[in-house]
């Protein structure tokens, strides 16, 4: 409301004013940013009523007005009196309406019967029937209006009591339920529509009487043939095209102070931040041009809301990259939608809205009220205009510059183009010392005089590879031995690792019980050797001797992974054996021999509860190729080949199993 009273060209001498109602808890509750917005007057909460005890939000509307009338005396003559659901899209002058004591401009609710039966009767029967039908139909005692007001001052202060007594008298009348017309209440209930029968009733006992006007008051979801609306009033759900639409009431926990970070994701749970983007103007239909009219007011609607947003956030958040490019694209949008709404208003502006348009050109109207006339009879008095007369400035050239202004303070000094030096190699020595501004001496040094540098010693930049050392200056003697060779952490683990596997290997190859295997196993975990009792070794011994003629020319082979891989034959393994050293094993790395690879330590695993005490299983000797190692050969399409054939023998064996098993035996019964 109050973004958009800036940038309609309300009347200069006017001013806008909240009234807000809240309780003691609620003011303290209420955050003051929002109070510094606009002048504000605080009214007590008339939501609850003190006679009856009866509940209402809806009574704080007359309450407000009536409360602010007893403590202000306001110097306008006119008021005009809107929702907060609401936004001012053109100037409200008093001369467009020919505005005059005791009469009232106001929306048309034809919904609201119970002025014209027995509910009006009930509550003002001393009023006459009307015999007009400006506000209503013929009979009626009071007028079908709502929406918003534009009176004399004088005309409310008489209306204001009145409205909130009114309102509370249909409120509490048993009856009222089945005569207001209100669709929502059950029988017995009270009607949510009381206060509009509590202001018609008020107005009537003051004499105040009103004039419909259809076109200065439009909801987005109304073809606006009336006229141009002066006033959006965004209430009710509407839609614009098949894939947005927008319901004040999806967003009660809409909090506009929060500023970013803003987590707009899902545009259907924004809590923060700004509302759904409409679809752009540009994207619209003009095949009808009252639908696409309507549609661009709906585009309208959605641009001002977040533009109000961004205009609060740029005045009371920090600097954020997130608010600068939001904020960016919301102005974009509104700004466009302005334009595209101008230009389709000033071809439907060019009209007459009055059926009496001719006839009072012919009495001379078009220069004796010529406010009245080229608001409502532009056609007939010739005053259409390609640039339209009335049709506010509204663009955000100021809110732009201050984000830009803003977009430049969160810019980082190396892409600040104001103090962004020349590009070129980084200097060999230090840049000189940075001092902050304040602590800086008034000195006034030329631009052309560069600042004296520092003789700072600095280490080179690390590298990932250390450059060979320089050589010594030649009056510095030699040293003394060379410098220590640099060990990486990784070549320390994998020579532990390295060491650990080869004592797990010797484990496998000893002839050991299985706990004598799981202890040797254990020690080599921890970087041990283990050593093999003696009456365990003697025997392996013995079987060793044994079985060497037979493995002359068998092979035992092993692999380690990493640095000191080593390799053995058969005949170093009896050796190795009976003298089971580090040397020993580092000699066997010498010999090429084929290895089988295997899970050490899960072999140690893979003995069962009943052969606990027996001989760990060794793989036999291997002579020519094995199946494992020609497997191991093919690559992965000549696996695939020799998957498929596999598959495709089976299927072709499967029918004659199935034939065999079904062959006819003699006495067989069959069917």
């Amino acid at each position: 409301m109050v973004f958009s009273y800036k940038r309609s060209r309300q009347p200069h001498e006017s001013q806008i004013t909240r009234i807000m109602c809240c309780t003691d808890e609620e003011r303290k509750r209420y955050n003051e940013q929002l109070l510094s917005i606009v002048q504000t007057h605080v009214a007590p909460s008339f939501a609850k009523n003190e006679k009856t005890g009866d509940f209402y939000a809806a009574y704080n509307k007359p309450g407000a007005v009536y409360d602010w009338l007893k403590h202000v005396d306001p110097p306008e003559d006119w008021l005009l009196v809107l929702d907060s659901d609401m936004y001012l899209r053109r100037p409200f002058y008093p001369q467009f309406f020919n505005a005059t004591r005791g009469w009232c401009q106001s929306a048309d609710y034809t919904y609201m019967v119970g002025v014209n039966n027995e509910l009006a009767t009930r509550h003002i029967p001393e009023i006459e029937p009307r015999h007009d039908t400006l506000a209503g139909p013929y009979g009626r005692r009071g007028d079908q209006v709502g929406g918003f007001f534009f009176m004399h001052r004088e005309d409310m202060k008489r209306v204001a009591p009145l409205w909130l007594k009114y309102t509370e008298d249909v409120r509490e009348d048993p009856e009222s339920w089945r005569l207001t017309g209100d669709q929502y209440v059950e029988k017995g209930g009270k009607p949510w529509i009381s206060e509009m029968y509590g202001y018609a009733f008020g107005a009537a006992k003051a004499n105040v009487w009103h004039k419909w006007d259809k076109k200065t008051m439009m909801y987005p979801t109304y073809r606006p043939t009336e006229g141009i609306p002066k006033l959006m009033h965004y209430g009710l759900l509407f839609e614009i095209g098949k894939n947005y639409s927008f319901d004040k009431h999806w967003h009660y926990d809409f909090d506009v102070t929060v500023c970013p970070p803003w987590d707009l994701k899902d545009p259907k749970r924004r809590t923060h931040g700004i509302f759904p983007e409409p679809p752009r103007p540009s994207s619209l239909k003009k095949d009808d041009f009252i639908g696409y009219y309507k549609d661009l007011l709906a585009i309208e609607t959605l641009a001002t809301l977040n533009a109000a947003f961004c205009d609060y956030h740029i005045s009371h958040c920090p600097p954020s990259e997130q608010l600068v490019s939001v904020c960016k694209e919301v102005f974009s949008l509104y700004n466009e939608a302005r334009e595209f709404i101008q230009e389709a208003e000033a071809s439907y502006d060019c009209q007459d809205f009055h059926p009496k348009c001719a006839e009072w050109k012919e009495s001379g109207e078009c220069s004796k009220n010529e406010n009245y006339m080229t608001e409502n009879c532009r056609k007939t008095c010739d005053k259409c205009n390609k640039v339209e007369k009335y049709f506010p400035e509204t663009t955000t050239k100021e809110l732009e510059e201050k984000l830009a202004k803003m977009s430049k303070e969160l810019q980082p000094l190396s892409e600040d183009p104001d103090s962004k030096g020349g590009s070129g190699t980084a200097p060999t020595a230090q840049s000189p010392q940075v001092i902050p501004k304040q602590e800086q001496p008034v000195t006034i040094i030329p631009r052309n005089v560069a600042p004296p540098k520092q003789e700072v010693r600095t280490s080179p930049p690390p590298m990932q590879s250390s450059p060979p050392p320089s050589p010594p200056p030649v009056e510095s003697p030699p040293p003394d031995s060379p410098p220590p060779k640099r060990i990486t952490r990784t070549t320390v683990m994998d020579s532990r690792k390295t060491a650990q596997k080869a004592l797990m290997v010797r484990c496998y190859k000893l002839s050991l019980g299985i706990d004598e295997v799981k202890d040797c196993v254990k020690a080599a975990k921890e970087g041990k050797e283990y050593e093999v009792p003696k009456k365990v070794a003697a025997k392996a011994a013995d079987k060793e001797v044994e079985a060497a003629p037979k493995a002359k020319h068998t092979e035992s082979h092993l692999t380690l992974d990493g640095e000191g891989a080593t390799t053995e034959t058969g005949n170093d393994a009896v050796d190795k054996a009976k003298a089971p050293d580090a040397t020993a094993e580092g000699n066997a790395g010498k010999k090429n021999v084929r290895v089988v690879q295997r899970d050490l330590e899960d072999l140690s695993l893979t003995q069962g509860e009943g052969k606990k005490g027996k001989a760990p299983v060794i793989d036999a000797p291997v002579v020519g190729p094995s199946l494992h190692s020609l497997l191991g050969r093919l690559n992965t399409w000549q696996a695939l080949v020799l998957w498929l054939v596999v598959v495709v023998a089976f299927l072709a064996l499967v029918p004659r199993i199935a034939k065999l098993r079904r062959r006819q035996r003699s006495g067989m019964r069959t069917e």
